[in-house]
C-alpha cells in the first residue's frame, strides 16, 4: 500500500517539562504557570496554545489545569497521565502519559554532549537492561522497582553506580537481546559479529563491574542487523546487511543453516509458523539437523528489506515461503509479528507503518502515518480486549497506536523526550519501554 492511500493520524505534542510545571504548583514552589500544547495533522492548519495550572480554590491538593484558547480541553487521567482534545483538528480526547522513570547515566547522557543510545532491551524480568553505543560498548543496569505512590514527575535515577560495562564490538552496536533467563545478552554490531554476554546484575559495592563476551560469532559478511532467540537459547537467528539470515548452534558457535532473502535485511522478528498454512498453501518439508532444538522446526522468520518489501523465511523447511511485492522506495525500518493475533506491522523510513493479516498477507489490512519521521522500531501492546503497536520515530514522537476492536488511530502519547530521535522501544507487560538519542531510558505505564 502506497503512502497516498494510507491514513494520516494527528499528533499532540505537549512541552516536555510539563510534569514539573505540575509539580513545581502543587508543591507551592510557585503560585501557576503555564505550558504549552500544540495538535497537528498534515494538510491542515496546526493549533497552539497554552494550559494555566493552578491549585484549586478549595481543595489545596488539586491541580487545576485550564485552557487559555478554545476548542482544547485538558481531563486528569490518574496521577501520570491527562486526555487532550482539539476541536479543530477533530482530535477526540487523546491519552497523554508521561514517564514514570527516567534512567540516567551521567557519562552517556549529559545535556550538552550525549551519547547516542542505538540498541536497547529490557530482560524478561524487567531486573535489568542493557544499552549498546557507537563506540562498540554495552552497559547494563539493574532496574529499579516503581514507586509505591506514582507522581506527575518522574523518578530520576543515575545508573553509574553498579554498572557492568563491555566493548564486545569494535564499532556501532546494532542490537541487544536477553536470553529468556535474564542473564545472558546477545549483541550484535557493524563489525559483522554477534557476541554472548553474561548479564549478571552487577555488585553494587563496586562503582563498575567489566565483563569480556562469553563466544563471539562470525559468518556474515556485513553489519548484523537484528537478532532473536529461540527456546532457552541453544539456538539463535541473526539478520544481516549481506541479505541472509543464519541459524546459529550457540555451544559450539557454528552456523546450521543460511537462508538467502531478496534484498539486504534491516530488520527481522521470530514468531510462531500458524499451525495450519493458508488455503492453497502446503505445509512446508521440515530438514532438521541435530544441532537443532525442537522448537525450531516451527518457526518462520519476517524480515525487513531495503528494497522496501518484506519477506517471510521459514526455519523449518529453510527458505523463502512469501515475498511481498515493492510498493514504496523506502526501506522497511521496523518489523513486528504477533503470532497470537495473527498480525504483522511494518514501518518505514518515510513514517508509513503498514498492517497486515499473516493468514492474507497478499492485501494490507489498513496503513498509516503522522509525520515524515521515519519509524524506527515497533512493538505490538495487547491486553484480553484491544491490541496496539507502541512505535519509536526520529521525530522524537513516540507513540502508541490502536490497532483493535479501534483503530487505527492513536492511543497515547509518550512525553519526555525533547526532539531527540527515539530509535528502541520495548513492551513489558502493561509497561514500555524506550531509549533515545538524549542518552535517556524512559519507562511508562500505558
Amino acid at each position: 500500500m502506497s503512502s497516498s492511500n494510507s491514513l494520516t493520524l494527528p499528533v499532540i505534542t505537549v512541552q516536555h517539562t510539563y510534569p514539573d510545571v505540575i509539580h513545581e504548583v502543587k508543591q507551592g514552589i510557585i503560585p501557576s504557570e503555564k505550558f504549552w500544547v500544540s495538535c497537528y495533522k498534515i494538510g491542515e492548519q496546526s493549533f497552539h496554545g497554552k494550559v494555566y495550572v493552578e491549585l484549586d480554590e478549595v481543595n489545596r491538593d488539586l491541580v487545576v489545569l485550564k485552557p487559555e484558547e478554545e476548542g482544547l480541553e485538558v481531563q486528569a487521567e490518574g496521577k501520570c497521565a491527562y486526555k487532550i482534545s482539539c476541536k479543530s483538528l477533530g482530535i477526540a480526547l487523546t491519552k497523554v502519559v508521561s514517564s514514570i522513570q527516567n534512567y540516567c547515566d551521567p557519562e552517556r547522557s549529559n545535556s550538552r554532549r550525549p551519547q547516542r543510545i542505538t540498541a536497547f532491551d529490557i530482560s524478561p524480568d524487567s531486573s535489568r537492561f542493557a544499552t549498546g553505543y557507537l563506540d562498540g560498548t554495552v552497559l547494563l543496569y539493574p532496574t529499579t522497582p516503581l514507586p509505591s505512590s506514582l507522581s506527575p514527575l518522574p523518578q530520576s535515577i543515575t545508573t553509574a553506580k553498579g554498572r557492568t560495562i563491555s566493548r564486545p564490538h569494535l564499532s556501532s552496536v546494532i542490537s541487544l537481546k536477553f536470553f529468556p533467563s535474564s542473564r545472558v545478552l546477545l549483541s550484535s554490531g557493524l563489525d559483522f559479529s554477534l557476541n554472548i554476554l553474561p548479564a549478571d546484575l552487577p555488585d553494587f559495592s563496586a562503582t563498575e563491574t567489566r565483563v569480556t563476551p562469553a563466544r563471539t560469532l562470525r559468518a556474515h559478511t556485513r553489519s548484523v542487523t537484528s537478532t532473536a532467540i529461540i527456546s532457552v537459547g541453544r539456538n539463535i537467528v541473526s539478520s544481516s546487511l549481506d541479505s541472509t539470515i543464519k541459524l546459529w548452534d550457540v555451544s559450539s558457535g557454528s552456523v546450521i543453516t543460511s537462508i538467502s532473502s531478496a534484498a539486504p535485511i534491516l530488520c527481522m522478528r521470530l514468531g510462531d509458523r500458524m499451525p495450519t498454512p493458508p488455503d492453497g498453501e502446503e505445509s512446508p518439508v521440515v530438514v532438521q539437523n541435530d544441532l537443532e532444538v525442537p522448537e525450531t522446526q516451527s518457526k518462520v522468520v519476517f524480515c525487513g528489506l531495503q528494497n522496501g518489501s518484506y519477506e517471510q523465511l521459514d526455519l523449518g523447511s529453510k527458505r523463502s515461503v512469501y515475498r511481498s511485492s515493492v510498493s514504496s522506495s523506502s526501506p522497511v525500518t521496523s518489523i513486528a509479528y504477533s503470532d497470537s493475533c495473527n498480525l504483522l506491522a511494518t514501518g518505514s523510513s518515510t513514517g508509513l507503518v503498514t498492517l497486515y493479516d499473516i493468514r492474507s498477507l497478499d492485501t494490507p489490512l489498513t496503513s498509516f502515518s503522522r509525520t515524515e519521521g521515519g519509524v524506527e522500531d515497533l512493538d505490538f501492546t495487547s491486553t484480553s480486549e484491544e491490541v496496539g503497536l507502541a512505535i519509536a520515530t526520529t521525530d522524537g514522537l513516540p507513540y502508541i497506536a490502536s490497532i483493535i476492536p479501534e483503530g487505527p488511530g492513536v492511543a497515547a502519547e509518550l512525553i519526555g523526550v525533547d526532539c531527540d530521535p527515539v530509535r528502541n522501544i520495548r513492551v513489558r507487560g502493561g509497561e514500555i519501554w524506550s531509549a533515545s538519542d538524549d542518552g535517556i531510558v524512559r519507562r511508562y505505564i500505558a
